[in-house]
């Protein structure tokens, strides 16, 4: 019986994805899905584009990926919208600002006492 290579990166399995260029690794940003051989996050690809970059802008700011890459990375997004639709509602301000002001609020009571 052949025996299967285990793929890792940087030290950890990596999760194949149904997209060639997308894998996830535990522990490597988070967990959230990332452009194979960069550690780009999809994320990262898809703000910029909903920002009104063009694929283009985005290959200019981000020469290391191919265009096949940042397709892929749209495509990922729409094909799991809802997973990235939190992951990005997440990794926004409006998300984190109430959290930021409660532990700070926290933390002003604690050291008044």
């Amino acid at each position: 019986m052949k025996e299967m290579k285990r793929k890792i990166y940087r030290g950890k399995n990596i999760e194949n994805t149904e997209h060639p260029h997308i894998i996830k690794v535990q522990g490597v940003c988070g967990g959230e899905p990332i452009i194979l051989g960069t550690g780009i996050m999809v994320r990262t690809v898809v703000e910029q584009y909903q920002l009104g970059s063009s694929i283009e802008e985005i290959l200019w700011d981000y020469h290391q990926l191919s265009s096949a890459q940042i397709h892929d990375a749209l495509s990922y997004y729409h094909d799991h919208k809802p997973e990235m639709d939190r992951i990005l509602e997440q990794a926004s301000y409006e998300y984190w600002q109430p959290i930021v002001q409660k532990v700070v609020h926290e933390y002003a009571e604690n050291i008044s006492e």
